[in-house]
């Protein structure tokens, strides 16, 4: 019996077209076990940084509250200074806003009724409190003096258990605004 050989052409290129349907029927998905396994991984990594999103979200809420209060206070003073008018910030603690508003004279004003930034209603996660203490519950303004001095004031944000994230403090001689 006569064998002919096959020409090396034919044969390398049968060859190379069986590999390349073998790896293209390996490389056409994912099986089933290997996507639970991606899907677990995720859930288990959603589940550990979950919390701490929640609560990072929340303190940037305590901040934000404190650090717009404090603009509003620093605004109030800038005003009274370069408008020769008393300014303050009106806190009402049982109604969750805050206001600033305009006095008719440079010392000792009686009408208070131009409302420069109106109220301002806080977040329903954020709480607050007056006083050195943080325990105060009574409405509070804060007035600013054409000579760059106010009353002194402290507001302190809590969250909803009562513990103080943040407290925006006021130094009466020199009208300093300050965030703690």
């Amino acid at each position: 019996m006569l064998m002919v050989a096959r020409p090396f052409r034919y044969t390398a290129l049968r060859l190379a077209s069986r590999r390349y349907r073998g790896m293209m029927a390996s490389a056409a998905g994912f099986t089933l076990i290997e996507l639970i396994v991606v899907i677990s991984v995720m859930l288990i990594t959603l589940t550990i940084a979950l919390p701490s999103f929640v609560q990072w979200t929340e303190s940037l809420r305590y901040r934000e509250v404190s650090r717009d209060i404090a603009s509003k206070l620093r605004s109030g003073r800038q005003m009274a200074v370069s408008n020769n008018l008393e300014y303050r910030l009106e806190f009402d603690i049982d109604g969750r806003q805050y206001r600033l508003v305009q006095g008719n004279l440079s010392s000792g004003s009686t009408d208070w009724t131009e409302v420069v930034k109106p109220w301002k209603s806080l977040d329903t996660s954020v709480f607050w409190a007056t006083g050195g203490s943080c325990g105060g519950t009574a409405d509070m303004n804060i007035e600013f003096n054409p000579n760059g001095t106010a009353s002194s004031g402290t507001t302190c944000i809590q969250d909803r258990s009562g513990i103080e994230q943040y407290r925006v403090e006021v130094t009466a001689s020199s009208g300093r605004v300050r965030i703690e």
